[in-house]
């Protein structure tokens, strides 16, 4: 039986649960750049190599973290509750016990989804 596994709380959802994604992108920002003449035609291999340098001892990994990260998330509705509440400070254990809306139901009543 394929299922799903809530990354907040680790709770199992059946396949046809209703779950939730989260795709958090996380890059580096960087102002725009003017090129000029004198940046075309200089050398930059100095530069490069000094970089070149830098790096060689470097996780590769955490190097490329530090431009680009992508994080996805499965959330059943208690954990997405949370998350929505405070997406910066997300802590599944404060996720409130209201039961929600059962848009499972609602969709299988207009036709839609597994029985």
């Amino acid at each position: 039986m394929q299922y799903y596994v809530c990354d907040g709380c680790g709770d199992r959802m059946a396949r046809h649960d209703l779950r939730y994604t989260v795709t958090v992108e996380v890059r580096a920002a960087y102002d725009e750049v003017e090129v000029g003449l004198t940046d075309l035609v200089r050398s930059h291999r100095q530069e490069i190599l000094g970089l070149i340098e830098k790096m060689r001892d470097q996780d590769a990994k955490a190097l490329e973290e530090q431009v680009y990260k992508k994080i996805s998330l499965d959330l059943c509705p208690r954990c997405q509750r949370a998350f929505l509440k405070a997406p910066l400070r997300f802590h599944p254990e404060e996720a409130t016990d209201a039961p929600p809306v059962d848009i499972d139901a609602f969709l299988r009543s207009l036709g839609f989804g597994g029985q």
